[in-house]
């Protein structure tokens, strides 16, 4: 049986940003990496968390993303960028969008950036929702490499391409969906197989095409399954043409396998849109009616065997308030991949230490 560990958030934090400064990320773009990793963590999105930080130390050594790449505007006008991420670290690349992108609605109403040549980003609720602090609305997608054949067809040819949307509010936690375009995300079959299980049937195929519930089939060349079918495949689609075809980026089988492929840049695409919520209305009259939805939804009768009416998002900022103050929850193979990480990067012992000083049983750990 597994065995997890319960670590501070500040220093699971640091301890990644110290890794990655080691590896020869620059100290900012260390910082920028770690802190969207761990976000996921606190939010409970572990699909998004710092277990990606193997897969991005493996990339980086073999020089497929760039530690310090440069990006570049290649296009602009008053109300939108395109960003040429140099095939730069994913969270670094998106920084630099979302930066634009609120310069720019600053002065437009309504702004939108779109990025080609960068590397996976993370969780998209964390970059839509840096918006909401200048009450905006925020909407980011992102393509990925092909994990999904349209219906009728047998070979991967769309992403479960990624679409997050966060709506500020008043009193009550703002709006957050974040969804990918299968009925789960890759992140989802990552944390099953570092927790040594199995996944539900109706997630994924192998690469025959057969259900499997063996997360390594999918890992080896399964495909995940559309969500809503055609509607799941249609929206891939749309994501596709926002982030890749607008910013002249790859698309298909262009892009390359984050995990199978380690000799050419994942080569994704993103796409960032802020709108003013001023341009419209008071954003105080706005956040209001935001809230007066949000209890409208809550105010459903339950059905029987259900807690709670819960929000968008809710679940994923009760997530972040619990996990804050008492600590992220980590695998037992996370916790010690990070573990030798830190110590072929010569960290503080009693740093590292903290890694696995909180061992939990999986009971107790609610996993």
């Amino acid at each position: 049986m597994s065995t997890f560990y319960r670590i501070n958030s500040k220093s699971l934090t640091e301890i990644c940003s110290d890794i990655l400064r080691k590896a020869g990320v620059p100290d900012k773009d260390a910082d920028i990496v770690a802190e969207s990793l761990v976000d996921a963590d606190l939010r409970g999105v572990s699909s998004h968390g710092v277990i990606r930080m193997s897969i991005y130390l493996q990339r980086m050594g073999r020089g497929v993303i760039a530690k310090n790449a440069e990006v570049k505007i290649v296009h602009e006008t008053d109300s939108t960028v395109v960003l040429d991420g140099g095939y730069g670290i994913g969270q670094v690349v998106s920084q630099r969008a979302v930066e634009l992108l609120i310069k720019k609605a600053e002065n437009s109403n309504l702004s939108a950036v779109s990025v080609r040549h960068s590397n996976h980003f993370g969780a998209a609720a964390y970059w839509a929702s840096q918006v909401l602090e200048k009450d905006m609305i925020g909407f980011v997608v992102s393509n990925v490499e092909p994990l999904m054949p349209p219906p009728g067809g047998a070979a991967a040819k769309v992403g479960n391409n990624p679409i997050a949307m966060a709506i500020p509010s008043d009193k009550e936690k703002p709006i957050i969906v974040d969804m990918a375009t299968s009925v789960v995300p890759l992140g989802k079959i990552l944390a099953a197989k570092s927790k040594g299980q199995a996944i539900p049937e109706g997630w994924a195929v192998d690469h025959m095409g057969q259900p499997t519930t063996n997360p390594d089939d999918v890992v080896q060349g399964g495909f995940l399954f559309p969500v809503g079918g055609p509607k799941g495949y249609g929206l891939a689609i749309l994501v596709d043409i926002l982030s890749a075809l607008l910013s002249n980026g790859a698309v298909g089988t262009d892009i390359h396998s984050m995990y199978r492929d380690f000799d050419n840049p994942n080569d994704i695409s993103h796409f960032f849109m802020a709108i003013r919520v001023d341009a419209f209305m008071d954003p105080k009259l706005f956040k209001a009616s935001v809230d007066r939805y949000i209890q409208y939804m809550k105010n459903t009768p339950l059905a029987p065997g259900a807690a709670a009416i819960y929000l968008p998002g809710e679940i994923e900022a009760n997530n972040k308030e619990t996990n804050l103050t008492e600590g992220i929850i980590l695998p037992q193979t996370v916790a010690q991949e990070l573990q030798s990480f830190a110590e072929e990067a010569g960290l503080d012992p009693a740093l590292i230490a903290e890694l696995t000083g909180n061992p939990l049983h999986p009971e107790k750990a609610n996993v």
